[in-house]
């Protein structure tokens, strides 16, 4: 129940957020902020939101899968010690 309620406030502030984008009077960014504290970097629909940003080159999602000392990939040269 406590899952579902903390959804159904993210998915309003996340509504919230896209009407904010529009409207001058409301800033967007502060309810899309509260959407993701609500609902948590690891739920869904947050999930889904990266990937779509990223799919449009907006947001850049690093590679932390790299074993530390790995040549980097944006660079290809080995990290300095």
């Amino acid at each position: 129940m406590k899952q579902k309620l903390r959804t159904a406030a993210g998915i309003g502030l996340l509504i919230l957020a896209v009407i904010g984008a529009l409207l001058p009077v409301l800033q967007g960014w502060m309810f899309f902020l509260a959407a993701v504290g609500v609902l948590g970097v690891d739920h869904p629909i947050i999930k889904w939101c990266r990937r779509q940003l990223n799919r449009f080159g907006i947001w850049k999602d690093k590679d932390f899968s790299a074993k530390p000392g790995a040549p980097s990939p944006e660079t290809g040269t080995e990290p300095r010690a």
